[in-house]
Formats: C-alpha cells, sequence, structure tokens
C-alpha cells in the first residue's frame, strides 16, 4: 500500500461512516421515546452478549483472513482462507444456536428467536468484513454500511410503530437490516465465486485458528471493557440504569466508529509499510494526526453534549449526560491503544495485544466491582476510562522499543483546547455559552482537519 492510499481508504470509508452513524445518532432519540429505559437497557444488553459470542464461535477468523489474505494475489489461496473461514462461522454457529433455542424452551425466554437472528446476521456481517478487507474492497465495504443502516431504520420502524412489536421489534429490525446489508455484499462482489468447499482441510483450519486464538481473549477484554459495565449495572443497579447508561454511551460510540473506519485502512497499512525504511518517522506522525483528529471528534461531541440532552434525547435519559463526557474521553485512549494495536497485529504479535487487553479488562472489572454501589454509573465510566488509558500507555511503552513516539507542540494546544471543552462541559448549563462552544469546536475541527475536510469536499464534488 502507498502511503497516499492510508487517507484514501480512510476517506472512502468514511463517507459510508459519516452517512451511517449520522443516521444512527438520529434514531437515538426515536428509540429513547419508543422504548422504556428498561427496555432500552435489555436491549443494549442483548446486543452486548451478541458482540461476546462472535469472538467464540468465529474464532476470530475475519481478522486471520484479513492478515493472510492482504498481501496475496493468488485466487486459489483467496478462496482456501474464505471458505475455510465461512465452515468455521457455519459449523460454530449451529452449535451455539441449538444451545440458544435449548435454553429459550427449558426457561421459556421468548427473545430467543430474535436473540439468535441478531447473532446470524451480526456473526455473518462480521465474516464479511473481514472478507471485504481482504480484497481491499473498501469503497463497496462503506457502501453495503449505508445500505444496512438505512434498512435498520426503516426494518425498526415497521416492526416497532407497525406491529408495535416493542423490544423484539427492535431486535427484529437490527437483524432485517443487517441480513439487507449482507444481500447486497454478497451480490456485488459475488461472493459465492470465492467459495470453493474441496479446498477446506484441517491443516488451513489450525492455520487460521493459530494465528487467531490469541485474539479470542483479546477480543473478549474489549468486551469486557466496552460493554461488560452493562452486566454490572443491571446485576447491581437495574435494567433502568442500563437504559440510561446505553445512551449516555451512544455518544462516544459515534467517535468510536469513525475512529474504526481509519484503523481497518491502519492495519493495511502498518504492515504494507513494515519494511520501509522511513516508517518510524511515518508511524510518529500517523500517531500525532490519530490523536489531533480524535480530539476534534471528541471535543465536537463534548459541546454538542448540552443540546443532546437538554433539546433532543427524551427527558427520561437526561442523566446520561453526567457520563457522556467520561466515556468520550474514554475514546481517544481507546483509539491511540488501537492505533498500536495495528503495529502490533503487522509484527504478528497478537499474544502481546491479548495481554495488554487482559490487564485493562481486570482494572475494569476491579473498579466496577468496588465502586459501582458507591458511585452508581460514574463506576462504569471511570472503569472504562482508566482501563483504555492503561492499556495505551502499556502498548506505548512497550513500543517504543519498535519506533519513537512524541506528540508534537501543535497537538499539545489541541490537548489543552480539548481539557476545556471538557471542563466546560460539566460547568457550563447556558444557552450562550454552550452554543459558543459548539462553534468553536465546529472552527477547530476544520483547522485540525483542514487536509482531510478539502479532500472529503473533492470527494464529494463539492470543491474542485
Amino acid at each position: 500500500m502507498k502511503k497516499t492510499d492510508l487517507a484514501k481508504n480512510t476517506i472512502l470509508l468514511s463517507i459510508g461512516t459519516i452517512i451511517t452513524k449520522g443516521i444512527n445518532l438520529l434514531m437515538i432519540p426515536l428509540f429513547s421515546s419508543w422504548l422504556s429505559t428498561e427496555d432500552y437497557g435489555t436491549f443494549d444488553l442483548l446486543c452486548t452478549y451478541v458482540s461476546l459470542l462472535i469472538p467464540f464461535i468465529t474464532m476470530s477468523s475475519s481478522d486471520a483472513i484479513f492478515r493472510f489474505l492482504v498481501d496475496k494475489d493468488d485466487e486459489k489461496e483467496k478462496k482456501r482462507y474464505i471458505s475455510t473461514g465461512f465452515c468455521i462461522n457455519a459449523v460454530n454457529s449451529i452449535a451455539v444456536c441449538i444451545i440458544i433455542a435449548a435454553i429459550g424452551v427449558f426457561k421459556q425466554w421468548n427473545m430467543a428467536i430474535p436473540f439468535i437472528l441478531l447473532l446470524l446476521a451480526e456473526l455473518f456481517n462480521n465474516h464479511l468484513q473481514g472478507f471485504m478487507r481482504a480484497l481491499k474492497k473498501l469503497n463497496i465495504y462503506s457502501f453495503a454500511s449505508v445500505i444496512t443502516t438505512f434498512g435498520i431504520a426503516i426494518a425498526v420502524i415497521i416492526f416497532v410503530l407497525g406491529f408495535d412489536l416493542g423490544l423484539s421489534g427492535i431486535v427484529y429490525g437490527y437483524a432485517l437490516g443487517y441480513l439487507i446489508g449482507e444481500v447486497v455484499l454478497v451480490l456485488v462482489t459475488r461472493y459465492w465465486e470465492y467459495l470453493d468447499f474441496d479446498l477446506v482441510n484441517i491443516k488451513t483450519v489450525k492455520e487460521l485458528i493459530g494465528y487467531a486464538y490469541p485474539l479470542i481473549p483479546n477480543n473478549i477484554c474489549w468486551w469486557v471493557i466496552n460493554v461488560s459495565d452493562r452486566t454490572f449495572i443491571s446485576l447491581f443497579l437495574g435494567n433502568a440504569f442500563n437504559g440510561i447508561y446505553a445512551i449516555s454511551y451512544k455518544i462516544p460510540n459515534f467517535c468510536a466508529s469513525i475512529f474504526n473506519v481509519f484503523s481497518i485502512s491502519w492495519q493495511e497499512a502498518a504492515v504494507d509499510l513494515l519494511d520501509s525504511d522511513d516508517r518510524n518517522s511515518y508511524y510518529n506522525n500517523v500517531y500525532n494526526r490519530t490523536a489531533s483528529t480524535m480530539i476534534s471528534l471528541c471535543g465536537g461531541l463534548l459541546a454538542l453534549n448540552y443540546f443532546l440532552f437538554r433539546y433532543i434525547f427524551d427527558v427520561r435519559y437526561f442523566d446520561a449526560k453526567l457520563y457522556s463526557p467520561i466515556l468520550i474521553t474514554s475514546v481517544i485512549f481507546g483509539s491511540l491503544t488501537q492505533y498500536f494495536g495495528g503495529i502490533q497485529i503487522s509484527l504478528k504479535r497478537t499474544k502481546e495485544n491479548g495481554l495488554t487487553t487482559m490487564m485493562g479488562a481486570a482494572i475494569n472489572v476491579i473498579i466496577d466491582l468496588i465502586w459501582i454501589n458507591e458511585i452508581g454509573l460514574y463506576a462504569a465510566a471511570i472503569s472504562t476510562l482508566v482501563a483504555n488509558i492503561a492499556i495505551c500507555a502499556v502498548r506505548y511503552i512497550r513500543l517504543t522499543r519498535e519506533a519513537h513516539f512524541k506528540l508534537n507542540g501543535t497537538t499539545w494546544i489541541f490537548v489543552a483546547y480539548y481539557m476545556y471543552l471538557l471542563f466546560m462541559s460539566y460547568w457550563c448549563n447556558t444557552f450562550a455559552l454552550s452554543f459558543f462552544n459548539l462553534v468553536f469546536s465546529c472552527v477547530m475541527f476544520c483547522v485540525i482537519n483542514w487536509d482531510f475536510v478539502t479532500k472529503f469536499l473533492r470527494k464529494c464534488k463539492i470543491l474542485k
């Protein structure tokens, strides 16, 4: 990959992601008004369990497919790895779905079928993500993401408002939306042409799992850090509190999703630049750009926080305003952590990533258990922030043997700007000052990302 391809791929994915996440943000006020805090909390909890099961079922094979195919051109090799990954997913999915169905029958759990459908839809989406990244068809990936989001929005409206299905309706809607996007991906890429089950063998299965198995505890530990808080909240505080926390997490999740766009391109670039003579200089430049860009995004959301919770979200979720700034800040450190993780993956140090993430997960759980009964939802937000800071610091230190990372003077100015907005998100309660901060954050976003903004506008043919 050329260095310019990192920016190109990021812009390609950003167009789809900005549209996708924009629609998701517009849907949050509707979901919060349609569902009670308890139902919304239950829905969010179901989603967290889906994200927990996926690494187990897939054996993280989508990451392995990407790593083994990203630098290969042989069509037979592509078919061998993709077909093997599909078989791993299919066999494990059947076993897990039988277990869940049995639990649904014996426990009379009426959400078993919706949960299974959502799990299968997200699982196949995960497989297709690895497939698209491996083939470097990021433009199609971005387009399908937009289709998926529109599908989810329309399906949820039909099931919840049209059929009055409530909680199960929103789960069915998400499952159907994912399915629509997957059908588009399969048809556009002619996915079936990459399946040749005669090429599947035990050796390839072992090869994929051998690379990916350290990523399984890594992915699970990320689940612990990012979403296990919901489990503790449900156990100690109740699902109504979980609904409030879920809304507070939706805002920072927007920034995290935007960075994931870059992360997809960055992993590919890190692999291709591994043997480059000037890789260390390039790594440090990307490090500063990552920090600055995330500050601009997260700073903008801090400034928007006042308006979202006062004028847009349902009043039942107003307390979420208190926890959102902490979670937004954790996204910055989480993004830098993923940046360092991309370099580790290029060096094939998946175990290193796993160990640092396990450490962060342990910190997260300990803080939750000690403080959740004392300070409530603050414990969940703070545990996520501290865990991300700890992982980021350890990976930074470990990688200094390979490359030199240093924030430049301009980036430190942006850090000071962010600290101002973080303070104002708690102190400022007036419309006028909040509006000033919002305008200020928009100006700073354009200043920090001027090159990206101009390239994005040219891509959209707004600028020549």
